[in-house]
């Protein structure tokens, strides 16, 4: 159903109800939270800030005085790194960190308390100093809380109940309260260095401006001079090892070229031309050795040869192979004696005695041909013999001699290595005696000199206290009231679950929103003269609104309208008399019923008397016009309450009632009653059912999420039909700033809709 139709009198919502997962807080927007909470954030800001004003009021002011050096970063190396060749000099960031903690040392902080006798001062030995007033008020009240929490304190330990007094009692020992003196001097301490700069400032604060900066110059010289005392004696520990350095490493070369010596002695090497010869002769023995192992080869070839003639062949092959010239002269006479023979046989028989002697001539040629052949053959397997037999001697002395020549060259990496750590120390000596010189010429300087940190500013004596500082104390406290102020408004908001706005509303419940109803301009009066003064526009404007929507006012208007809320002073008794006033002004013919019977107020909105009215005429039986009065501001007909005897809910359920509701929708245009809240009686219940339309009061951050929901769930329960709601009591300049999507109702610009 749109909220903007006028539904009339014949169609009605049957059953309210609230809508399901609808949240029970109000709208947490935390931008309105803080316009809406601005005077609380405001009233904490000022609050904190006068507390922070007294606070530094309470303080004890401080003069603050500052001293600076400067440094040079020349470091010396690190002792036992004098072999370390990678080493890296410090850098300046770490060379200022060095010199911050010198400066804020115990070192430095006992020798300036014993050298201007601080602690004979009450400003940094407890004992000398008396208890202050806000002292003497703590000590009072914890021991009143003690008094009071004597018996839950006897449970405690010891050490939670006692509170350590030695301080004003004098019961310090010597150890504890020097090291309080100088803890309280090391607070008062304090040093600054940007990254950029190689200059350190040095802040002291005291009670007292001149010993502020005496305190600020000695700290300053101490340093100084404790960094020249530091520096001189590690430049004398330095000069000390490096010296002892120089002399293990010229022993250690002596101990190195001695072994080198000895190990060329016992292999005989003594010199480089030894291992040359021995390379000279291993090149000898190779190419004797090739040339024999050739030899033996072609040795052994012709020993193959020789074998083969002999296993079989014709004499001629065999001078050819052999290359013997007595076997060719052989091998020609047999072939002459074969020639013979083979004459010989063609001409006698084999006894024949030329036959035989040649035959005989032939074998004998063979014979000797044979024999020659064996004695080469043997003088051939002779040579191979030899051949092999130089070549195994060879191969001997070869392999004796690459023997000498690894265990040479084993030797010579041994001493090679040898050779290379004496190069080394040898390498490394003059370093070491460079810095050794410079470590010497480094103490000399630090004895003539001093250290290479200098004082480029004194300190000044301060004109004005810098603690506490009372602006930024202030500042904070400005910031932290704020902020705290703006959580606490938006917890305050979270908190809040009253009805806050016509979206709200919408949200909870798909009932018609009617309207909102501001607040009159004169509070102390009811807004019901506002509407006979016409001294509100912006409150008629609004009533007018709720009228049309509510079926009041138009061509065809309801006759019958119910006004209730859901607990007493939601403005429901306001509503219908305003609304009462307006429609008799507009020349309706008007009756307004008080029908809260327990409680009535609409007498004393209008002026009018109790004494005879809706009871009566139920009760004892009066007449209408007995009963009736005039609203003479509007013309309005008006019937009070009366004195009820009995149960109003018997009262407004009798058919008397019923009668008389009808016969008023004859006789009047309008007919408004004004009923009990929801909650509090079930009158609204059973006057429901008689009027027409029945609106219900809903006051603006007034009324709880879960009054409203519970009362809704009532008459949902009852099948009582509700046609709408109202906002009452709206503050326009607040619901204007607080961020709602309906907050341009009641905005500025709307005020020229609103003139008189």
């Amino acid at each position: 159903m749109d909220q903007y139709e006028i539904v009339h009198a014949g169609v009605r919502e049957t059953v309210p109800h609230v809508k399901e997962g609808s949240a029970p807080t109000g709208e947490t927007d935390a931008v309105a939270a803080l316009k809406r909470r601005k005077v609380l954030i405001a009233v904490l800001v000022v609050v904190a800030t006068v507390a922070a004003l007294a606070v530094t009021r309470l303080m004890t002011p401080l003069y603050e005085a500052e001293a600076g050096i400067m440094f040079n970063p020349r470091e010396l190396t690190l002792i036992g790194a004098t072999t370390q060749q990678g080493t890296m000099l410090p850098s300046e960031e770490t060379a200022r960190k060095n010199y911050i903690a010198i400066v804020r040392s115990r070192g430095v902080a006992e020798a300036v308390v014993d050298r201007l006798q601080l602690d004979k001062l009450p400003e940094f030995n407890p004992t000398l100093r008396p208890p202050s007033r806000t002292q003497v008020i703590v000590d009072e009240v914890r021991t009143t809380i003690s008094g009071w929490l004597g018996p839950v304190l006897d449970y405690l330990p010891d050490s939670m109940r006692k509170t350590d007094t030695s301080w004003r009692d004098g019961e310090l020992t010597e150890e504890r309260l020097r090291d309080e003196i100088i803890n309280r001097f090391l607070r008062r301490l304090e040093t600054s260095s940007s990254d950029a700069s190689r200059v350190i400032g040095i802040r002291f604060l005291s009670e007292d401006k001149q010993r502020a900066a005496l305190v600020a110059n000695t700290v300053a010289e101490q340093f100084i001079i404790r960094k020249r005392d530091q520096e001189l004696a590690g430049a004398e520990v330095l000069s000390r090892n490096l010296t002892q350095e120089v002399a293990d490493l010229n022993k250690d070369i002596q101990d190195a070229e001695r072994k080198v010596d000895e190990r060329r002695l016992a292999l005989g090497i003594h010199s480089d031309a030894s291992m040359k010869a021995l390379n000279d002769r291993m090149a000898e023995l190779g190419r004797q050795l090739t040339a024999a192992a050739g030899e033996r080869v072609r040795a052994e070839a012709e020993f193959a040869q020789a074998q083969s003639v002999r296993g079989g062949g014709d004499a001629g092959s065999a001078a050819q192979v052999l290359g013997s010239p007595l076997i060719q002269r052989l091998q020609e006479a047999a072939a002459g004696a074969s020639s013979r023979v083979a004459q010989l046989q063609l001409r006698y028989n084999d006894q024949h005695p030329q036959l035989i002697a040649a035959r005989s001539e032939l074998r004998d040629i063979r014979g000797k041909i044979a024999e020659e052949v064996g004695k080469i053959q043997n003088a051939r397997h002779n040579a191979v013999a030899i051949a092999k037999a130089n070549e195994a001697g060879l191969r001997q002395q070869m392999d004796q001699l690459k023997a000498q020549m690894a265990r040479a060259s084993e030797s010579e990496v041994d001493i090679a290595v040898l050779e290379r750590e004496v190069e080394a120390k040898r390498t490394l000596m003059p370093q070491l005696t460079q810095r050794l010189n410079n470590a010497n010429a480094q103490i000399d300087y630090l004895r003539n000199q001093g250290a290479d940190t200098q004082v480029i500013s004194q300190a000044v004596v301060p004109r004005f206290p810098s603690h506490p500082p009372v602006l930024a104390i202030m500042a904070t406290a400005v910031v932290l009231a704020a902020g705290g102020g703006g959580v606490l408004a938006v917890m305050l908001e979270r908190a809040d679950h009253t009805i806050q706005s016509t979206s709200q509303l919408r949200s909870i419940t798909p009932l018609r929103v009617l309207g909102t109803l501001p607040v009159a301009r004169r509070r102390r009066r009811s807004p019901a003269h506002s509407v006979v003064e016409g001294s509100d526009s912006a409150y008629l404007e609004h009533l007018r609104t709720i009228a049309l929507r509510a079926g009041a006012a138009g061509p065809a208007p309801v006759k019958v309208l119910l006004v209730t809320s859901s607990v007493s002073g939601e403005g429901k008794s306001t509503a219908a008399s305003s609304l009462a006033r307006m429609l008799a002004l507009s020349g309706r013919r008007v009756m307004l019923i008080d029908a809260d019977l327990r409680a009535p107020t609409m007498h004393k909105v209008l002026g009018l008397r109790r004494n005879r009215g809706l009871a009566e005429f139920i009760q004892e039986g009066l007449g209408l016009d007995e009963v009736v009065q005039r609203d003479e501001a509007s013309g309005c007909d008006v019937i009070a309450a009366g004195h009820c005897r009995g149960a109003s809910a018997d009262v407004v359920s009798s058919l008397r009632m019923q009668e008389l509701i009808g016969h008023l929708a004859i006789t009047y245009d309008t007919v408004i009653i004004d009923s009990p809240p929801v909650l509090a009686v079930c009158d609204a219940h059973i006057l429901a059912r008689m009027a027409d339309r029945t609106i219900m009061m809903v006051r603006w951050k007034s009324t709880q999420v879960s009054t409203l929901v519970s009362a809704l769930q009532r008459l949902s329960d009852d099948n009582v039909p509700v046609d709408g709601l109202v906002l009452s009591q709206v503050d326009g300049k607040k619901y204007s700033v607080y961020g709602y999507s309906d907050s341009e109702i009641f905005s500025s610009g709307f005020r020229k809709y609103y003139t008189h």
